[in-house]
């Protein structure tokens, strides 16, 4: 058996980006659990590697980096003979990257990984994300020629769905993100100890400095910067115990979009937070979450740690991914940064904090969804992987492993 996965990387300053991955793998094996090999296209150091396999628990696959470096001809053609090699290759394109809204280049950049699947003639499976919005129209022919070459077709939204709708007719099936099934193990409060209830606040650094191109990328409404003082400021004031969780350590390689150096900026500004520790693993930044009472976060895979753990979660949206992902699962909490100005973001943020014990019922509801989306999605992979299919994986703890 050989796997290849595309569009995940496990050795990134993101840890969404490495979420997906260790949940893309953690998937995989439950669903085909003999001996075999994995093979991440893209650039992926051996201790990063060993690190996901150690803690997912997997000792039993081999694990390959074959990153496709198309202005490296010998390592391409090395990668591309690794990838004739695979019985199916699963892309998830980065989770949110089927769109241009992170720029036409990147789009095609991922178009063209797809097409080398397609050309190899392996099987590629379109795994669960988020589909569009594609703006420049002369792009979509070329998305409804992968889709509808691809053997499988998944969603994670009904937003994403309906874009794929108006583009090809092809069967999507609709599921949710993969990262709703990452192992994570239980924490009580974290430190100090104290009666107060406790907030966790994820500040994105992207957001902070305007986005990739530092002139509000993403059209927000919201002064981010602002809204970020405002919220502490109110919780503090609420005399609540504010913990600031970074999901991006870039550990200098990517400073704009660090949020560890904002964060800490901002614990200097509001005496009274409390930094969270500087995490190695996804499954690290998901288990401390866990411990706490409610959280809010503008990195979408630490608000889905945070929900997928029980935690009342209030999703600071600056894209329709953070929509498409929640109300798929009928989860109706949400601020809308590029639709609210910043007094009304503030203030709804505040107020979603302050009921948080009302949205513990709502959450427990749609984890259940969640569980069921992702097992049917399970279901219909199985088909696609050699070899005996596992279980169908929902949330699990790594106790339950």
């Amino acid at each position: 058996m050989r796997i290849g996965l595309m569009g995940v990387q496990c050795d990134n300053a993101n840890l969404g980006v490495v979420a997906l991955a260790y949940s893309a793998v953690g998937l995989v094996h439950r669903l085909a659990p003999d001996d075999g090999e994995i093979v991440l296209f893209s650039a992926n150091r051996p201790p990063e590697l060993v690190r996901m396999a150690h803690a997912l628990g997997i000792s039993n696959k081999r694990f390959l980096a074959a990153p496709l470096y198309r202005k490296k001809p010998l390592m391409l053609l090395t990668s591309l003979r690794e990838l004739r090699r695979c019985d199916v290759v699963l892309d998830f394109t980065g989770g949110d990257s089927f769109s241009d809204i992170y720029g036409i280049k990147r789009l095609v950049n991922k178009l063209v990984d797809k097409e080398l699947v397609l050309a190899s003639g392996v099987p590629l499976v379109l795994a669960p994300q988020t589909y569009g919005p594609v703006q420049r129209r002369p792009l979509l022919p070329w998305v409804r020629h992968v889709v509808n070459r691809a053997a499988l077709v998944a969603a994670r939204d009904d937003m994403s769905r309906s874009f794929l709708a108006s583009v090809t007719s092809r069967e999507v099936i609709l599921t949710t993100d993969v990262a709703v099934s990452l192992a994570w193990k239980p924490a009580g409060p974290p430190p100090p100890s104290t009666d107060r209830p406790t907030v966790g606040f994820n500040v994105s650094g992207l957001l902070w400095n305007g986005g990739y191109t530092g002139e509000n990328q993403f059209r927000l409404r919201t002064d981010y910067q602002q809204y970020c003082h405002d919220v502490i400021a109110g919780l503090l004031a609420e005399g609540l115990q504010v913990y600031l969780v970074p999901h991006v350590i870039s550990r200098g390689e990517a400073p704009s979009e660090d949020d560890v150096s904002v964060s800490q900026s901002l614990a200097a500004d509001h005496p009274g937070c409390v930094m969270a520790p500087t995490f190695l693993t996804p499954i690290d930044a998901k288990s401390f979450i866990s411990g706490l009472d409610v959280f809010l976060g503008s990195r979408m895979h630490a608000t889905i740690a945070a929900f997928t753990t029980g935690v009342p979660t209030v999703p600071v949206a600056y894209s329709r991914k953070f929509a498409g992902f929640f109300r798929n699962l009928d989860y109706p909490v949400l601020v809308d940064l590029v639709e609210m100005d910043t007094p009304s973001a503030t203030a709804t943020s505040l107020s979603y904090v302050h009921e948080f014990r009302q949205l513990a019922g709502l959450v427990d509801q749609s984890r259940r969804r969640a569980d069921e989306r992702i097992t049917a999605f399970s279901n219909r992979l199985a088909k696609w992987l050699p070899g005996p299919s596992g279980r169908s994986p929902g949330a699990a703890t790594l106790d339950a492993n």
